[in-house]
């Protein structure tokens, strides 16, 4: 369908897929297509540099700013909260876990695709 950008022939056929810093340069909010190409059992994981809420230190806080300005993060307002949320309406089972400015995620058994 035009709503749906990923292929048919993607759909549950992944066993993990892996987003190691990659969701900080998303613009919105936390996407969960990865649920949609995983297998039954797969797992996604990853970590993500969070926004203007982390403890940044002054050069964090200054890096968060400008590359927002630019655009090439996309993560100034992206939270530990906002993201287990998003994680926790297509998985069954998540972790989520801050380190610093930073969250290790991981996440299994994706709910049922949605259209």
């Amino acid at each position: 369908s035009v709503s749906d950008p990923l292929p048919a022939r993607t759909r549950g056929r992944f066993d993990s897929v892996s987003l190691f810093c990659l969701l900080r340069c998303l613009p919105g909010s936390f996407p969960t297509e990865a649920s949609h190409v995983l297998a039954p059992g797969g797992v996604v994981c990853g970590a993500t540099i969070l926004g203007r809420a982390a403890p940044h230190n002054w050069f964090g806080r200054a890096l968060v700013e400008v590359y927002s300005r630019r655009g090439v993060f996309g993560n100034a307002s992206d939270t530990k909260d906002d993201l287990e949320r998003a994680l926790r309406a297509a998985f069954a089972e998540v972790t989520v876990e801050p380190v610093g400015v930073v969250v290790l995620f991981s996440a299994r058994k994706p709910g049922p695709a949605r259209p």
